[in-house]
């Protein structure tokens, strides 16, 4: 459950709060992309078979689905390490000084530019396959 600012709080609780609340998002994200990324392998794996009547471009929908692999082989990687930095979060909420609190934070910028960055490679992925799927089933 996430914690609402109040008027209480100080930067810094404000900051541990705005980090945790990301982290929390970001799991979420991770495990619904490795759901998406199933469907999406699902459909494109059915058109590849012979007794499937929509033609598609078998060439195109192979390479998305091979696209599809590596997309997930990134997303478990980002599970995995998002697990590990999850448990070392648990130190923040040890801090007593500006300094150990920046080492978190700097911990947390470098990962979310990490997640940004295979959010947007999936994002981008989802589009052509939106694009494929609808050239083929019209």
């Amino acid at each position: 459950m996430m914690e609402k600012f109040q008027e209480h709080h100080n930067d810094e609780e404000i900051q541990i709060l705005s980090i945790q609340s990301e982290s929390e998002d970001w799991e979420d994200r991770l495990v619904i992309i490795s759901e998406e990324i199933d469907f999406f392998s699902n459909i494109l794996g059915s058109g590849l078979k012979e007794t499937v009547s929509v033609a598609i471009n078998k060439e195109d929908a192979s390479y998305l689905k091979k696209q599809l692999e590596l997309i997930n082989k990134a997303n478990e990687f980002h599970l995995s390490t998002f697990f590990d930095y999850k448990n070392k979060l648990e130190g923040l909420k040890e801090c007593d000084d500006v300094q150990c609190e920046n080492f978190y934070l700097k911990d947390h910028l470098v990962f979310k530019t990490t997640l940004r960055k295979h959010f947007k490679d999936f994002r981008q992925l989802k589009a052509l396959i939106f694009k494929f799927l609808k050239v083929s089933f019209n």
